[in-house]
């Protein structure tokens, strides 16, 4: 069975889903699925990706078949990361006396020792689909707070019901351009709060494309250029926001040309933000960027342009979230299901 962080009084939402004996159940904060990485990022059979997740270390690998695993990256040995290791034939090897794990955190190789039976990684449960790795971090059951009988509306089911198209799955004639990473030291809260109060802001009083002046990432020509005729060219309006516990944010922006007038919907573009709460006043953000204005094949045809271009976006939005006195004093839907959220109502 998983094993969770401690969390605290103050982060534990009750959501009062309803068991099959009808005894209302409490939903911790870690009773949700997590989006922790882009499936991209496990292509290569061979790859690890380490993450945090309510202050304790996970490692993702893919097994023989291909099936994605996600073991606590502490070898049960000596406590060694798994992360700094290597996949050997669909296990992860410890770098330290090279045991091995499978995907459901059975130790299957011992050559520093004699060979015990029964030892575990512990181990969170893993559904991979829209391009995203999801885990469970709780202990709970998920069906528990799946379906009509669930008195917490969430995007879980989305999740759960993995052969329809959930809130993950790219709008059509959207092509996704890029997905990046970055850390930010902040609560997970407090990021997501904020980039709801700058997207509300910008829907209210819509602003340029900011121009942040040179960066280590004007560097390159190609995002430079696109840079460049984004931030003379239009003005960025947001059109939806959907806030979806626990940390998700989607939302999809129109690109207002300044000049030649247009309605503002001829070219869109979907972000996604996931705001993982890694550790205490660290969060680490997964953001997806997709435009419905170009081919597909485009995200391939330029090199690192659009990726360099969704870290540019990313970054400027981080900074924006560092600033103080972004608290907004009106409301939206997505805003107000946050503080629902935030609350514990029901």
């Amino acid at each position: 069975a998983p094993v969770g962080a401690v969390v605290d009084d103050a982060t534990t939402r009750a959501s009062g889903a309803r068991g099959v004996d009808g005894a209302r159940r409490t939903r911790d904060a870690r009773d949700y699925w997590f989006p922790v990485c882009f499936s991209g990022n496990l292509r290569d059979k061979d790859a690890l990706v380490a993450f945090d997740l309510f202050n304790v270390p996970w490692v993702l690998f893919r097994g023989r078949d291909g099936e994605v695993g996600c073991v606590k990256d502490e070898c049960c040995h000596r406590a060694c990361p798994l992360s700094l290791g290597k996949v050997v034939d669909g296990r992860v090897q410890c770098p330290y006396h090279g045991w091995e794990y499978e995907t459901n955190g059975e130790c299957a190789k011992m050559p520093s020792c004699s060979f015990l039976k029964n030892v575990f990684a512990d181990e969170l449960r893993v559904i991979e689909r829209d391009g995203m790795i999801f885990v469970w971090a709780g202990e709970s059951d998920p069906a528990d707070f799946v379906g009509p009988e669930a008195a917490y509306e969430s995007w879980d089911e989305d999740v759960y019901e993995a052969n329809e198209p959930g809130m993950f799955t790219t709008g059509e004639g959207f092509v996704t351009m890029a997905e990046v990473i970055a850390d930010v030291k902040l609560d997970s809260d407090v990021v997501v709060e904020r980039l709801l109060d700058i997207t509300e802001r910008a829907r209210r009083e819509p602003v340029s494309v900011k121009n942040r002046g040179r960066g280590a990432l004007s560097a390159v020509d190609g995002t430079r250029l696109i840079s460049k005729v984004l931030r003379i060219g239009y003005d960025a309006v947001p059109q939806s926001v959907v806030f979806k516990p626990s940390c998700v944010i989607a939302s999809t922006i129109a690109l207002r040309p300044r000049v030649g007038g247009g309605d503002g919907t001829s070219m869109q573009v979907e972000q996604l933000h996931v705001c993982l709460p890694a550790k205490p006043g660290l969060t680490r953000v997964l953001f997806r960027m997709a435009f419905d204005f170009v081919p597909e094949g485009a995200q391939n045809a330029a090199g690192d342009v659009w990726k360099n271009l969704a870290m540019q976006v990313l970054q400027e939005e981080l900074e924006d979230v560092r600033s103080a006195g972004l608290k907004s004093e009106t409301t939206s839907i997505a805003v107000e299901s946050f503080r629902v959220f935030k609350r514990g109502d029901k």
